[in-house]
């Protein structure tokens, strides 16, 4: 009977003496979810690296800046976790005041990357999506002293 098995094993695993070519699974699609939270996250994590950028360049500006590079750091790992280190960041201009400003101007764009998901997000993700966006705001004022952005 063993035998029978054997040769039944055998003829499953061929097809008329030549090999089957097998054809790798597609991937299956990313969770919907799942895309904008590491959307998100790369936003943030952008705008980490642009912190990180302006302080290497200005590092007077460090109380000032250091606690809202803080929040934006705890916004990424509310997104995806404590992964990946930021992306290298654009050159910073070498006049703190427009560093400053650009790094607002920054956490303006990422604010609004963050607003464009609530509508399509779920109920959980919408309500982080909201918060940070609205801390975004919010540094950006305390970094332009409520003057125009």
């Amino acid at each position: 009977m063993l035998s029978l098995t054997g040769a039944g094993l055998f003829a499953a695993g061929c097809s008329a003496g030549k090999p089957e070519k097998s054809v790798p699974a597609a991937p299956p699609a990313p969770d919907p979810e799942t895309v904008m939270r590491n959307r998100s996250a790369t936003a943030s994590r952008t705008l980490l690296g642009q912190y990180d950028a302006v302080l290497a360049r200005h590092p007077a500006a460090a109380q000032q800046l250091r606690p809202l590079r803080e929040a934006v750091a705890e916004h990424v790992k509310a997104f995806a976790g404590a992964s990946a280190a930021p992306p290298a960041a654009a050159a910073v201009s070498a006049d703190r005041g427009a560093a400053v400003k650009a790094l607002a101007a920054a956490e303006l764009r990422t604010a609004a990357a963050h607003t464009a998901s609530l509508d399509t997000a779920p109920a959980e993700l919408a309500r982080l999506l909201a918060s940070v966006a609205a801390a975004g705001a919010v540094h950006a004022y305390l970094l332009t002293g409520g003057t125009d952005r």
